[in-house]
């Protein structure tokens, strides 16, 4: 995805788009030598690869469980020519079932930042949501969500919603779903106006958060703009507490680009609260969002930030369901690439992922523990990778007392890793 914001306010003039140095290193391939120890990093003898039923090439994955702990994991794999496969697979014990695919198609958006997912519900159905262009599209975007449901296991889909059909610039899209006790969420970017109806769509490139929430059998309850003007193209993502849903993501304040949360209370959404003033100040969408955990009023925010051309990855918790957070504390090992991942544990303590940069293109998949004093547990490495976007975007999920993480290489690989 874009990272150069004035070049993504000429997206409708099909201008070319680069990734922000500050915040990714050019990926040159998969690093092969073997793995030297740095300080403070401990590696972890008992952690088993699991062999991912994916071809070679595939990417654009999302890890998702639920709340019995059955693991999914979902990917897109090429087929022939544009032609795309949207697969996902269930992990029994400790190797993947034999994937099923949820759709195929020739006109598919296709990147590694805004990729498809997959969900399980309450009632024991799948929601999944992939991207599609838009007919007459002009230049490198023009294209919008489509959300199907399942109710047999995935083995058939039906299409419940889609959004941004209207774009021919601009995009909808960096979804994340929250299952709810009857429904679910989804939270998304796009154009808070349809480009159709905007006055100008030659204007300015602007996006806003939204949030389309559906009820029992996936039909759809309301569609809202929550923010109006957000960053470009950073992932979001949403949690339940105990006092209602809350989503995160990348704001965008002139051009101070740090996360804000807004809340869904008493079935409204909140206006938008920025979490930590990290002043962070840059004419570029980072492609790097935010990440949530929760468990009843505790709550874990993962982020990455460059303000002051410092990068750091961050954790802040909040102990009343996100109305506030504690001081942010600083987790990675010096050289982050961010793209964090999050998870809590029953003692109170947060589990964080993220990618960190080992040398020129290479990286280090790596994940540590934060007691909810704030104490940091040692960092520890689960794979190498290359720093930049080849490796995708590494996700983290709680099964049984283990982690289970996915990253790409060649392909898509995942690991069950101990809690450290």
């Amino acid at each position: 995805m874009s990272t150069m914001m004035d070049m993504m306010k000429r997206i409708s003039k099909g201008v070319a788009l680069v990734f922000c140095a500050t915040t990714m290193l050019a990926a040159t391939g998969l690093a092969v030598s073997r793995r030297l120890a740095p300080s403070g990093v401990s590696f972890e003898p008992r952690t088993r690869g699991l062999a991912a039923p994916a071809a070679a090439g595939s990417g654009m994955y999302s890890l998702a469980a639920s709340p019995g702990g059955t693991v999914y994991l979902s990917w897109l794999e090429a087929v022939s020519g544009s032609t795309y496969a949207f697969k996902f697979t269930t992990l029994d014990g400790d190797a993947w079932a034999p994937p099923r695919t949820i759709a195929t198609g020739d006109d598919w958006f296709v990147n590694w930042a805004d990729h498809p997912s997959l969900v399980p519900l309450t009632d024991g159905s799948l929601a999944a949501h992939w991207l599609v262009n838009n007919p007459g599209r002009q230049g490198a975007y023009g294209y919008g969500v489509r959300i199907a449901r399942s109710a047999d296991d995935g083995r058939t889909w039906r299409e419940i919603f889609r959004t941004g059909t209207a774009n021919l610039h601009g995009y909808s899209g960096f979804v994340s779903m929250l299952p709810l006790a009857h429904g679910f969420l989804a939270v998304y970017l796009g154009p808070p106006v349809p480009e159709s109806e905007a006055a100008d769509p030659e204007a300015d490139h602007v996006m806003g958060l939204s949030v389309a929430t559906f009820g029992t059998g996936g039909a759809l309850l309301s569609d809202v703009v929550a923010d109006a003007d957000t960053c470009t193209c950073c992932s979001t993502s949403v949690v339940q507490t105990s006092r209602g849903p809350i989503a995160a993501y990348r704001d965008h304040t002139g051009e101070t680009r740090d996360i804000s949360i807004v809340r869904n209370r008493g079935g409204r959404w909140t206006a938008p609260s920025p979490v930590h003033p990290d002043g962070w100040r840059i004419n570029a969408c980072p492609t790097n969002g935010p990440v949530l955990a929760a468990a009843g009023e505790r709550v874990a925010l993962a982020w990455f930030t460059a303000a002051a051309g410092a990068p750091r990855v961050r954790l802040a918790f909040s102990t009343d369901g996100g109305d506030r957070f504690a001081e942010p504390l600083t987790i990675d090992g010096g050289r982050p690439v961010g793209w964090p991942g999050v998870v809590l544990l029953d003692d109170g303590s947060a589990v964080v992922s993220w990618l960190e940069a080992t040398g020129e293109g290479r990286g280090e998949v790596r994940i540590r523990r934060v007691r909810p004093d704030g104490r940091l547990g040692d960092m520890m490495t689960v794979a190498s990778s290359t720093s930049g976007r080849s490796t995708g975007v590494p996700q983290m999920v709680l099964r049984s007392g283990n982690l289970i993480v996915a990253w790409r290489s060649d392909r898509l690989h995942t690991a069950i890793v101990p809690i450290p």
